[in-house]
């Protein structure tokens, strides 16, 4: 039993170097920092829950992790970044997951936890037409925090889409060039930032929700007239694609 507390040791450092540090072990398996301090100091055995939360969150082979024997890392797991990025090679790949990544660059090790991330397509107005990817054509995808997406914005990362803008009409407020987060569960119409369809034309707009279901939609520069579009009787050459609800913009 001593020289499997030892091997087991041993292996469970070489988890805490896949995940950067024995505290990050204790949050991601939900133990106390004791626990898994023990674990790699002592070798102590974990309850068969926890040994299977281990190979789990750092993309290791059970059977290699509980007895040493066998290959280390999953059949499914990413060994560089080479597969790690073949896997994104599509960019119309939509709002993409992708597993934990061991990614050594040089003689240095680093834990890619690209599972945490949603790798959102990006499209130009002229390529966006509405949620199918099959249709549209993404010219690249931009990777966000699931967490942050989740918790902060409160949003359904599998319902997203970016969208660079490319006219002035929002200038002031939206430049030429920014790079919005669109929202495309919220398709009622509202107060705030949408992106609309008129046409064959995609535009960001604020609109304001008024009486008898009337949508106004105005613009930021003056030059561009504010109209009013009523939501019981559209017409098929208008559709709310979603709602703005994050931007981004090169200083």
């Amino acid at each position: 039993m001593e020289n499997f507390n030892v091997g087991f040791a041993s292996r469970m450092q070489e988890v805490v170097d896949i995940l950067g540090s024995v505290s990050e072990l204790s949050r991601r398996v939900e133990v106390a920092y004791p626990t898994a301090s023990k674990w790699v100091k002592e070798g102590a055995e974990p309850s068969t829950t926890n040994l299977i939360k281990i190979a789990r969150v750092a993309q290791v082979e059970i059977k290699w992790l509980a007895t040493g024997r066998g290959p280390k890392f999953e059949q499914q797991g990413v060994n560089g970044l080479t597969d790690f990025y073949a896997e994104l090679a599509n960019p119309l790949i939509r709002n993409t997951v992708i597993g934990e990544a061991e990614c050594g660059y040089g003689s240095h090790l680093h834990t890619v936890c690209a599972s945490d991330y949603v790798f959102v397509p990006v499209y130009l107005t002229e390529n966006m037409n509405d949620l199918d990817a099959t249709e549209n054509k993404a010219i690249c995808t931009t990777a966000f925090n699931r967490n942050w997406l989740e918790n902060y914005l409160n949003v359904d990362p599998q319902k997203l889409s970016t969208l660079i803008i490319k006219d002035d009409s929002m200038t002031g407020v939206l430049n030429d060039g920014d790079h919005v987060l669109i929202n495309h569960a919220k398709k009622a119409g509202g107060d705030g930032l949408y992106v609309l369809r008129i046409g064959k034309n995609i535009l960001v707009k604020r609109t304001q929700l008024k009486p008898n279901n009337q949508l106004l939609v105005t613009s930021a520069n003056s030059v561009y007239e504010p109209f009013t579009v009523d939501l019981a009787n559209t017409e098929q050459d208008f559709e709310i694609i979603g709602k703005v609800e994050w931007f981004g913009r090169k200083i």
